[in-house]
């Protein structure tokens, strides 16, 4: 069961996805999905250079889990964390704060089922805290990006008879 903990984890995530995410907004939300991939990517790098934490679990996991939890289950979380994001900061820190939760939640049980290590200084809550600022820094990402889809993919004015 320990060497297929991650595969299930990928392939729950992309059920998760198809059951619950709006695929009508595919265009304009994709690019948290790959904003999202791309944190996790440079995640990897810091894991593999500072080695702060590590997993267990697959045939070579400094590359193979993390490529697992890149493609699978960050794009996933970030697309489903924005799809409903609330209009005010305020709404979006409560709802920031409540998902941080849940993954922390999930890293814990990774943590005690002993398919993930924390090494140095790296802790639970470094861990939380990182998860604050990764769904604030998805949120401020799609803020930034959305008017601009959103009036693009709006219909062009009608020309003005003269």
């Amino acid at each position: 069961m320990k060497n297929v903990f991650f595969i299930i984890l990928f392939l729950l995530s992309w059920l998760w996805f198809f059951l619950q995410a709006d695929k009508t907004r595919l265009r304009e939300l994709f690019g948290v999905a790959v904003y999202s991939s791309f944190l996790g990517l440079i995640t990897d790098l810091i894991m593999v250079k500072y080695a702060l934490w590590s997993y267990k679990g697959l045939p070579q996991p400094v590359f193979s889990i993390p490529l697992l939890l890149d493609f699978g289950v960050y794009p996933v979380v970030a697309y489903l964390f924005v799809q409903n994001l609330p209009g005010t900061w305020g709404r979006i820190l409560l709802r920031t704060l409540i998902w941080s939760v849940f993954a922390i939640s999930l890293e814990w049980i990774v943590f005690k089922t002993n398919h993930m290590q924390y090494h140095a200084w790296w802790s639970t809550k470094l861990s939380f805290l990182a998860d604050i600022l990764i769904y604030l820094s998805i949120a401020g990402v799609y803020r930034f990006y959305r008017p601009a889809y959103v009036n693009s993919s709006q219909e062009p004015p009608s020309p003005v008879n003269r």
